[in-house]
């Protein structure tokens, strides 16, 4: 489905709205073409460049939000404080847009952007200091380093996990990293990887644990490329393979994390289908009585097979949770694992069971491709069972990855109601989160439940 995009830029004081005015009637600036439900998760700066042109004024985006007919980004201001605009656009009171004729939805629409704002729990930057005094600090940390900026800094992401910025330098490029806060472990978990010296990219420059924001030197390298051939998928199940080994000595963390272990989602399972069919109740996603049995009757039989797991004595490691072509660097032909916002301790066949299923579009269709991959990486393993044993194993986790991703969605959720603690409105920075959540927390669990055992 298409939906229109509208672009709300508040002024400084967050007391008008940037409009088009013509012939007495009020418009929110307005994107070219019709965009998708998940246009938020593109790349930003194409759209702050068009917002830029269209009426003259540089903004970065603070958050995005659906609504039943459109796609609303939120800007925040760049620079110059309430520029004066172009193109038949302006400042305009919300008190006196509100009171103009317009439609109920892009009414609601302005109403929840003043409301919200400067107002989230789970993106730091969506508050009245805003994205600014990110730059405030960047700013102080290249004058105490002697950095000097020698270019425009871009946007290169801006999601519910994170708001990123890359900034020219005389030193190369550097990113600044944003992570949300709820779930999210980003900060701690790779600071303690470095500390323990697990791993070695990126290079931080600096770091603020209270604003939650690291300022890291550009990796070098390039990302893996989505279609790979075969031989260099080998080395990349190797390597994550013996990074996940080379874990185990440091083993139990002492930073925050997420914990993802076979005992933990076990005892977890008891009071799942019932905790699932609460938390989906009052939203668009519930499931029926029907499905609750259903998933009740699988989980039973799960648990059956994750207790044969259990017995094989494994250990644990790190788990970088979202091992993909995107976050996993090749760099002077090594193959490093980064992005580490859902860093976690878990079994460790769970990792390259997601990172194949992620794949599997653009595996090699002449030859068994994911057979081929699973040998090579449990290859790795042999000094915990043969490899007969260790492909049951393989096999059980790789059946059910979808309910170990339903389990850590629903904990997400969980954790977003906890941390906001009121009722969270669908038009805000926090109810984005909560959407994209739950509506990812549904997919994978409606693929749990309709297996056959």
């Amino acid at each position: 489905m298409d939906f229109k995009l509208l672009f709300a830029l508040p002024d400084m004081e967050n007391e008008k709205v940037l409009l088009h005015k013509t012939d007495g009637t009020y418009q929110l600036p307005t994107y070219d073409n019709p965009v998708g439900v998940n246009v938020g998760f593109d790349e930003p700066q194409l759209y702050n460049d068009f917002f830029r042109n269209l009426t003259g004024v540089s903004v970065f985006r603070r958050y995005s939000f659906n609504t039943d007919s459109y796609v609303v980004f939120v800007f925040e201001q760049v620079g110059k404080q309430n520029p004066v605009p172009a193109n038949g656009h302006d400042w305009i009171a919300y008190s006196e847009f509100l009171s103009s004729e317009q439609p109920h939805e892009i009414k609601d629409i302005i109403s929840n952007v003043k409301s919200h704002y400067n107002k989230s729990t789970n993106m730091p930057w969506v508050c009245t200091s805003g994205i600014a005094s990110y730059f405030n600090w960047l700013c102080d940390v290249c004058s105490a380093k002697n950095i000097h900026i020698n270019g425009e800094i871009t946007q290169v992401k801006n999601a519910y996990v994170s708001n990123v910025y890359c900034i020219p330098t005389d030193m190369g490029n550097l990113y600044m990293k944003i992570p949300g806060k709820v779930f999210i472990t980003e900060l701690p978990f790779t600071y303690e990887l470095k500390k323990l010296g697990m791993v070695d990219y990126p290079v931080w420059v600096d770091f603020n644990s209270n604003m939650n924001v690291f300022l890291m030197k550009d990796m070098g390298g390039t990302d893996l490329p989505d279609k790979t051939d075969i031989e260099t998928l080998k080395k990349v199940v190797v390597q994550l393979a013996r990074t996940q080994k080379n874990s185990i000595k440091y083993l139990p963390l002492k930073c925050e994390h997420n914990d993802c272990r076979l005992d933990t989602v076990l005892s977890d399972m008891i009071d799942f289908p019932k905790g699932v069919f609460d938390i989906l109740l009052p939203t668009n996603y519930k499931i029926t009585h029907d499905e609750k049995q259903k998933l009740e009757c699988n989980i039973k039989s799960a648990i059956k097979l994750l207790k044969v797991v259990q017995s094989k004595s494994i250990p644990d490691v790190i788990q970088n949770g979202d091992v993909r072509p995107g976050n996993i660097r090749v760099i002077d032909n090594d193959y490093i694992f980064y992005d580490w916002a859902w860093g976690a301790v878990s079994h460790p066949f769970l990792e390259p069971a997601a990172f194949l299923h992620i794949i599997r579009r653009n595996l090699p269709t002449d030859i068994p491709a994911k057979n081929i991959l699973v040998e090579t990486y449990l290859n790795e393993w042999l000094e915990y069972g043969t490899l007969d044993e260790l492909i049951t194993v393989f096999t059980i986790l790789d059946d059910l990855k979808d309910l170990f991703w339903a389990h850590i969605d629903y904990i997400w959720v969980k954790d977003i109601y906890f941390a906001c603690n009121k009722p969270i409105e669908a038009m805000s920075a926090d109810g984005w989160l909560l959407e994209r959540r739950i509506y990812y927390f549904k997919n994978v669990l409606r693929r749990f439940i309709d297996m056959d055992f």
